[in-house]
């Protein structure tokens, strides 16, 4: 399956460091969806040459020339392997090598995109949409306790149990989808322990 590729890269002239320097960013574009990823390269606003979208010196510009060339592998490899690319999964591939994020909330995005390119694959969106409800869930449980996401080295067997109150008793669940939503909650913690992103929960 063809798709749409574009690469630009930018700086924010409006975020300078100390040093002088700014961040260079890519805007991935896929079949019309973006994404934007860091590049980890810093230049001054000087060296950055916004026609070309390139750096003025020397060694800066072979570290965006060697991130542009690792986008474009990337990008060829999933396409080849998997038939279907997005911006974010195309992102999350070269900034993390496909790995999980140390946060919870984080990871489970990740996993449902993965999911989401997986149920075109097979032709079947039932798992991808039972992913989204229990994220979602997720998600409002974590913003009730006041936090934004938590780290997985901060997951507790008192936050299971929370969240297992929060889905009976404040979103009125029964019992077959707070078992879905508690399986959602492992599965991340799984792949986050493989990943070796933290140890068991304590």
């Amino acid at each position: 399956m063809c798709s749409t590729f574009k690469l630009l890269f930018y700086i924010n002239r409006n975020k300078v460091r100390s040093d002088g320097t700014t961040a260079v960013l890519c805007r991935i574009s896929v079949d019309g969806k973006k994404s934007a990823v860091t590049t980890g390269i810093y230049c001054k606003p000087g060296d950055w040459d916004s026609t070309k979208g390139e750096i003025k010196t020397v060694r800066e510009n072979n570290c965006l020339a060697a991130f542009r060339s690792r986008l474009e592998e990337a990008y060829g490899n999933l396409l080849r392997n998997q038939g279907v690319v997005t911006a974010e999964l195309l992102k999350t591939t070269v900034s993390g090598a496909n790995s999980v994020p140390e946060y919870l909330l984080q990871a489970g995005e990740v996993e449902c995109e993965r999911l989401r390119v997986h149920s075109k694959e097979i032709n079947s969106t039932s798992t991808y949409r039972q992913s989204k409800i229990t994220q979602l869930n997720l998600r409002q449980f974590i913003e009730s306790r006041g936090m934004k996401d938590i780290a997985f080295s901060d997951i507790t067997g008192e936050f299971a149990e929370s969240f297992k109150v929060f889905l009976k008793k404040e979103l009125g669940y029964r019992n077959g989808h707070v078992n879905h939503c508690l399986c959602w909650l492992n599965r991340l913690i799984y792949i986050a322990v493989d990943r070796e992103y933290c140890g068991p929960t304590r």
